[in-house]
């Protein structure tokens, strides 16, 4: 049995934001003209980081951002006279931009290279990556304008988008990918929470109230060893796992699974003493203190929170926090 994790909200999940090659290859497929625009340098402080991108089709439709909301539309017109004149151009605006009417509030200099070029086959080319789950990069020369894909075996362990002096890699890593384990309110709440921010989540439970609660928000949840099996099979480097189990002692033999797996994070349910026990099974079992020291416990950033809500709204921000550290998010 192959486990589909669900990606929600494909338009306008937080992190959709962040995503504008599907935009991309929607307008090509359209027979527009568009332009990649990329934050390649920053002299200062600034809202987003190098790497940062949006999309803009020819007719002014436009996906992502590269600032607070002060530069988008002056940006969308800069990547159309791009488009329109055939040339691919590095524009800096803010600190010491000739466009003087451009305000940026935060004082920084920004530097955007608008890829007027970028080919169909090149956004298949990284769309394909990440529908595999494999990283990859888009280096793009700032000298002619030409990019190439980079696989992820070239590129070394969870690098950033880095500036050279005559190109820009910008390293895209596979969406985050979330498995909730267990049962009750607070894992359907942890799954709606992910479902809003648009991560792949599956859900598993023993538990047919627990299910049937996740199918009323159209999220499926699995039973069986099966689903079990191949859902934590399913984790890699750029997944996280949550382990929502009240009845604790099913929990060591499924974690032990899971830490077998190469996941960012991993989070479960429990307070102080259940921990310790937990950890204590783990000992047994013989994983080493390293290998217990990757689970978060108690699960989210909110100390003392009760409410589903809360608790929920702590183990999502706890997992972009770690992943984040890890690159994989901006």
């Amino acid at each position: 049995m192959t486990l589909i994790f669900q990606r929600f909200d494909a338009d306008t999940g937080l992190l959709a934001d962040e995503d504008v090659l599907p935009h991309l290859a929607q307008w090509q497929s359209e027979g527009l003209r568009t332009a990649l625009v990329t934050l390649v340098g920053v002299e200062g402080g600034a809202p987003r980081q190098p790497g940062a991108q949006m999309a803009v089709a020819e007719d002014g439709r436009f996906a992502g951002y590269l600032s607070g909301g002060c530069l988008e539309a002056a940006v969308v017109l800069e990547a159309q006279a791009a488009i329109r004149a055939g040339g691919n151009r590095l524009v800096r605006y803010g600190k010491d931009s000739p466009y003087f009417d451009v305000k940026l509030p935060c004082g920084s200099g920004l530097d955007l290279y608008f890829d007027q070029s970028i080919g169909a086959a090149q956004v298949r080319e990284l769309l394909s990556c990440r529908a595999a789950r494999q990283a990859c990069s888009l280096r793009t020369s700032l000298v002619d304008g030409t990019s190439i894909v980079i696989p992820a075996a070239s590129l070394g362990p969870m690098p950033r988008s880095t500036s050279e002096k005559d190109h820009f890699d910008r390293y895209f890593s596979p969406p985050l990918r979330l498995l909730l384990l267990g049962s009750g309110p607070l894992l359907n709440a942890i799954a709606v929470v992910a479902q809003v921010s648009g991560l792949e989540i599956a859900v598993w439970s023993p538990d047919d109230a627990t299910r049937d609660q996740a199918g009323r928000r159209g999220i499926s949840a699995f039973n069986g060893t099966a689903a079990l099996q191949s859902s934590i099979e399913a984790l890699d480097y750029a997944s996280a796992a949550v382990l929502v189990f009240h009845d604790h002692e099913a929990e060591p033999d499924i974690l032990a699974r899971v830490l077998d797996m190469e996941c960012f994070y991993i989070g479960v349910l429990g307070n102080h003493a259940v921990h310790r026990q937990r950890l204590e099974a783990l000992q047994i079992k013989g994983f080493t203190t390293t290998a217990r020291a990757r689970l978060h416990a108690p699960v989210g950033s909110i100390p003392g929170a009760k409410s589903k809500a809360t608790l929920a709204a702590g183990v999502l921000a706890e997992i972009l926090a770690e992943a984040k550290v890890a690159n994989l998010v901006s």
